[in-house]
């Protein structure tokens, strides 16, 4: 906001002088023209942040010693970039350590279960409104209430005033121009009728005169020509946007008044003197001297102050020749504006390059890193975002969110390895200091960049370690828009905590399977057929944050009952979702996984197999786990 505010500034004195100085020779429409200027100034610097924030859009910096913003200092940290006064990651370990923490990795595989470091809701590093502070969030609000009180005057005032139009005029024709007569009008104005068109409003003394008539629907038809209500609605938007900044309304002020000038020379462009002097008359006529300025309202009407009156007529009387030269001269001066204005400020911080810190023929030895694994608790949200697959294949896939970066092995159904993106500054998936991630075409290098930052981590999926590198991505990356179009992709989804995760996938013959991510009581565990259903000493499940388990005998004993050799398979694909796995350990330490129905079918799937469990309904077996609502599932 400081670099808009401070470049605009700048525009607009430009525009100022070349107003006071060159309005004879550069000639009226060139100089209303000029006003695109300050209002790219507004929407130009907001139109890239978003591209940035939404779209990973990477803007060019181009630094200049005339650059406005060498006025002040701005030092944004970049996130993600490592803070050499405090140890952000671990050295690499030595080769013998390096086999124990792989060890220790497999060892928390299969103690799933367990309680891990819960990481706050304030440290999740989540950019966007999570982390502003208390001054930021009554700023915006301020900024929100005066925007909209703006909004809701200028929408009000044109439909006041277009229903005192509507129900006092009268239409009428002139030479073939369709106009309307309207009562209660001093001027002639264009305003913006039903949808997208404008229509021409005359007062009633103009019927009189057929001179009149003719210059003031000239005139207006000029205004329509220019698209002059369109301007003055974006007019309108900027003032709601930028009420808090005097030059945004004073540039409102002017420019209605340049349009006029404008309209005028227009309007004049091929007549002779006498011509001139006619419509001068006219303009005497119908133009509400010092009448009130509504600068909300989008009709082009002809009001105006006295000095404003008399800079049109003077114009009027001697004519405009526009000069080349003085054309020029102001081209000139908007260039060396515009260097002004939209370049950055030099970056004073670099150190300049000694004889003994030029570039040898030797490359700069990359930083390494050991890579930490993510940690989580199964009760996390997600956050404000959900995780996201970035690469997949027939054998693996590899999926993020805030809680880290994670491979996962589809043969053996297990994440076999993990990334803690918190420890790196990489955590964020949205606002400025989003990161984006990246795989490569074989899916054995992961690229992630911090928006802004000029370096980026690479982490080999091979050898679990991170390099801190310039940030330049590979021309062939992973594509999984082919990868999607090619197979039957699958998505994560399910819940919103951790531990509801799965992957979500069609198995075919309209079969839709589901894999848990990350809640493994038990370990790794295969399915089980009814057969196996017995002597079982625990069964469990998690959904939406809670984990639900049974250890009581007689409970055990229903499930042993019902759910095995007892059920009978059934034919075909029952319409029944299947979301949820429970997880079943026996007494002889061995586990397995089956899927009951979330709803009120007394049905479970095993695989690709469908079982019936013969009971009326499901409600029996649910309210072992002491589920009386089954919208828990939903």
């Amino acid at each position: 906001m400081v670099k808009v505010i401070l470049s605009t500034s700048v525009i607009f004195l430009a525009i100022v002088a070349v107003r006071k100085f060159f309005r004879a020779k550069a000639g009226n429409v060139f100089l209303y023209s000029l006003w695109l200027l300050f209002a790219a100034g507004l929407v130009v610097p907001v139109f890239v942040t978003v591209l940035q924030d939404i779209g990973n859009w990477e803007a060019v910096r181009l630094e200049s010693p005339a650059s406005i913003m060498n006025l002040v200092k701005i030092t944004p940290f970049p996130a993600g970039r490592p803070d050499t006064s405090v140890k952000q990651i671990e050295e690499p370990a030595a080769k013998g350590e390096k086999s124990k923490n792989q060890g220790d990795k497999s060892q928390k595989r299969n103690t799933n279960s367990q309680k891990r470091i819960r990481e706050t809701a304030s440290n999740v590093g989540l950019s966007g409104w999570m982390e502003l502070p208390l001054l930021r969030y009554l700023l915006f609000f301020i900024w929100a209430a005066g925007a909209t009180a703006i909004l809701t005057c200028q929408i009000l005032s044109e439909k006041t005033f277009r229903r005192q139009l509507v129900e006092n005029r009268m239409e009428a024709s002139f030479h073939g121009q369709k106009a309307y007569i309207a009562a209660g009008i001093k001027t002639p104005l264009l305003f913006r009728g039903k949808g997208l068109s404008s229509e021409i409003y005359l007062p009633e003394m103009v019927i009189e005169n057929e001179t009149l008539a003719r210059h003031a629907i000239l005139h207006e038809s000029v205004h329509r020509k220019h698209g002059d209500i369109w301007w003055g609605y974006l007019r309108n938007v900027l003032v709601a946007a930028y009420w808090f900044y005097p030059l945004a309304w004073a540039a409102a002020v002017l420019s209605k008044r340049d349009c006029e000038y404008a309209c005028d020379s227009a309007v004049m462009k091929n007549m002779d003197r006498k011509e001139r002097i006619s419509y001068g008359n006219s303009l005497l006529s119908f133009v509400s001297v010092g009448g009130k300025q509504d600068l909300f309202c989008t009709a082009t009407a002809m009001k105006a102050g006295r000095s404003e009156l008399e800079v049109r007529i003077r114009m009027i009387k001697s004519g405009r020749k526009r000069s080349i030269f003085a054309t020029a001269i102001v081209l000139l001066l908007l260039c060396a504006t515009g260097f002004v204005a939209f370049t950055d400020a030099m970056d004073t911080d670099k150190e300049p390059v000694q004889a003994s810190q030029m570039p040898s023929s030797q490359p700069e030895p990359v930083q390494t890193f050991s890579a930490k694994n993510a940690e989580f608790e199964l009760d996390d949200i997600w956050g404000a975002d959900p995780p996201h697959i970035y690469y997949e294949d027939d054998k693996s896939m590899i999926f993020a969110g805030y809680f880290g970066l994670f491979a996962y092995s589809k043969e053996t159904g297990e994440i076999v390895q993990s990334l803690d993106l918190k420890e790196i500054g990489c955590n964020a998936t949205q606002g400025d200091h989003y990161c984006k991630i990246d795989v490569s075409e074989d899916g054995k290098t992961v690229y992630l960049h911090v928006v802004r930052d000029e370096k980026m981590y690479q982490y080999s999926i091979d050898t679990m370690e991170l390099q801190y590198l310039d940030y330049k991505l590979p021309a062939k990356r992973y594509d999984r828009e082919k990868w999607e179009k090619a197979h039957k992709s699958g998505i994560l989804c399910k819940g919103s905590t951790i531990g509801d995760l799965v992957y979500w996938y069609d198995n075919g013959g309209n079969t839709i399977k589901y894999e848990p991510l990350f809640y493994r009581p038990y370990g790794h565990c295969d399915f089980f057929g009814p057969e196996n259903i017995q002597g079982l000493s625990e069964v469990s499940f998690y959904v939406d944050g809670k984990e639900y388990i049974i250890t009581e005998r007689e409970k055990l004993k229903w499930i042993e009952k019902h759910f095995s050799n007892s059920a009978e398979k059934i034919k075909g694909v029952p319409a029944c979702p299947f979301q949820q796995a429970m997880y079943l350990k026996r007494k002889d330490g061995s586990c397995g996984k089956i899927f009951p129905a979330t709803d009120s079918c007394p049905i479970y799937q095993v695989e690709d197999a469908f079982y019936d469990y013969k009971e009326k309904d499901n409600e029996m077996f649910w309210k072992l786990f002491g589920i009386e609502n089954m919208d828990i599932f939903r």
